[in-house]
């Protein structure tokens, strides 16, 4: 059977963690030598999909990445990676409160009013921040509040970040099966608001989860 891909845009300003959390997300490891993203990068996982229903899985799909570099001189070349996204995850870096404030701004101009995928907001270098900064976090952060979406908390050089099962692991895998809900589901139909729940597959879509 042939294996659906869905498009996932990996934004932030630049240097905030884009290219280890894409490494860490597709080889479950540490990028010992992360290089600066110039245009865009792009990296593939795999991911199995779970019914809400069931809980079972049901089908494999590939992830495509597309780690968009964060310099402020090429915001007006990279709305070429924008067309046939499905899901957006928004980086910042937890030791630098600008980058969070700046999300919002990535948002817009991904998506500039269309439809908007699920999103997920990731706030990475955890490792570098007391524990006493992280415990004031307000829940959910404030970008995330803004935005109306989940948000996880990492460190990029530790994979016990999204160890199975962990509350990161269960927030990121129903990202990625929501990105998939969205991928499947009819274009002419009403689009959730940012963070909202996707609605559950219908037929169609469930044949195409099933790979019938």
């Amino acid at each position: 059977e042939d294996t659906l891909r869905v498009k996932i845009l990996v934004l932030g300003d630049s240097g905030v963690g884009k290219s280890s959390l894409v490494h860490l997300l597709t080889n479950h490891s540490e990028l010992t030598n992360p290089a600066w993203t110039v245009g865009c990068s792009l990296q593939v996982g795999l991911h199995e999909y779970r019914s809400e229903l069931t809980g079972q899985a049901e089908r494999l799909f590939f992830l495509e990445f597309w780690d968009i570099g964060g310099y402020p001189m090429h915001k007006n070349s990279r709305g070429v990676f924008y067309h046939g996204v499905h899901g957006i995850l928004l980086v910042h870096d937890l030791t630098n409160r600008k980058t969070e404030l700046n999300l919002s701004r990535w948002l817009h101009e991904s998506c500039l009013g269309a439809d908007t995928p699920p999103v997920l907001v990731i706030g990475a270098k955890s490792d570098l921040c007391k524990a006493d900064t992280l415990a004031k976090r307000p829940n959910g952060g404030e970008a995330a509040a803004r935005i109306g979406c989940p948000e996880i908390l990492l460190s990029c050089v530790d994979t016990r970040s999204l160890s199975a099962g962990t509350t990161n692991a269960v927030k990121l895998d129903r990202f990625y099966d929501q990105v998939i809900e969205y991928r499947l589901r009819p274009r002419a139909s009403t689009p959730p608001r940012v963070g909202q729940a996707i609605s559950r597959p219908n037929r169609q879509q469930s044949k195409l989860l099933h790979g019938e």
